[in-house]
């Protein structure tokens, strides 16, 4: 029995997909029409939407139409299998980059919370997880940080005597960050400079004295360039400083 044909836009409609699709995958030698009239024009049969269906499926697995065609080439079931057992490790590396960039996402949303509450607001009594960190290197020498890769994870340590030092938060580190309750102090600088970073912890310090509040331990420093306004032309930092209480408070 002779089968009815459907010109493109038809065939189209009836398969769910656009006109232009089924143009480049003739175009590619991936899925030709049933027929070419002498006109040009292209005519498909119901009984391709098999065909059309097995692509859609291979497409949606993410193998490449390079990949989908060479099979429909050979119809090689090894060869099938070797190339859904390669997508499914190139799926298993895409999952991975993703529940990091989710985990690094959530983490970046929970300190912009911490330090637009804490911004601004003055020295303050907070209560802190306790972390540890690795040393990086000591501040003898100017150092860029990359926020984006290093930020949420890197800071400056301003001890009560000694070198100061940026580190690094790792689960693994010898130095602890200071857990419980802290005294902490958020606010926006223009320079980060040794000094100014110096003159700022003596002065959080004088304030503890003069509000008895005993500290404990050096003075931990961290930034988020991430909210950094611009005023007048000037980029400022969002600089949080935090110093651990003694426990006797």
């Amino acid at each position: 029995m002779e089968q009815k044909l459907f010109q493109i836009t038809e065939f189209a409609k009836i398969a769910r997909t656009s006109r232009k699709t089924l143009q480049y995958y003739d175009e590619l030698d991936l899925f030709r029409p049933a027929l070419v009239g002498e006109n040009g024009y292209r005519y498909y049969a119901l009984s391709q939407l098999d065909r059309l269906a097995l692509i859609a499926a291979l497409r949606d697995m993410g193998l490449s139409l390079r990949e989908i065609k060479s099979y429909l080439q050979q119809e090689d079931g090894e060869n099938l299998n070797a190339l859904l057992e390669a997508q499914l490790d190139r799926a298993e590396e895409m999952m991975e980059r993703l529940r990091c960039r989710k985990a690094l996402l959530t983490e970046m949303l929970a300190e912009n919370r911490l330090f637009q509450s804490l911004c601004g607001q003055g020295y303050q009594l907070r209560r802190w997880e306790a972390q540890r960190a690795v040393k990086l290197t000591d501040l003898d020498r100017s150092i860029i940080v990359n926020y984006l890769t290093d930020g949420l994870h890197t800071g400056l340590c301003i001890p009560e005597r000694g070198v100061s030092f940026l580190y690094q938060k790792r689960e693994d580190g010898d130095i602890p960050l200071p857990g419980g309750t802290c005294l902490c102090l958020c606010d926006l600088v223009e320079e980060t400079s040794q000094e100014r970073n110096l003159e700022q912890t003596a002065r959080l310090r004088e304030y503890a004295a003069g509000a008895g509040i005993p500290l404990k331990g050096d003075c931990f420093v961290e930034f988020n360039d991430l909210l950094a306004p611009r005023r007048e032309g000037r980029q400022l930092l969002v600089r949080l400083m935090r110093v651990g209480v003694a426990e006797s408070y």
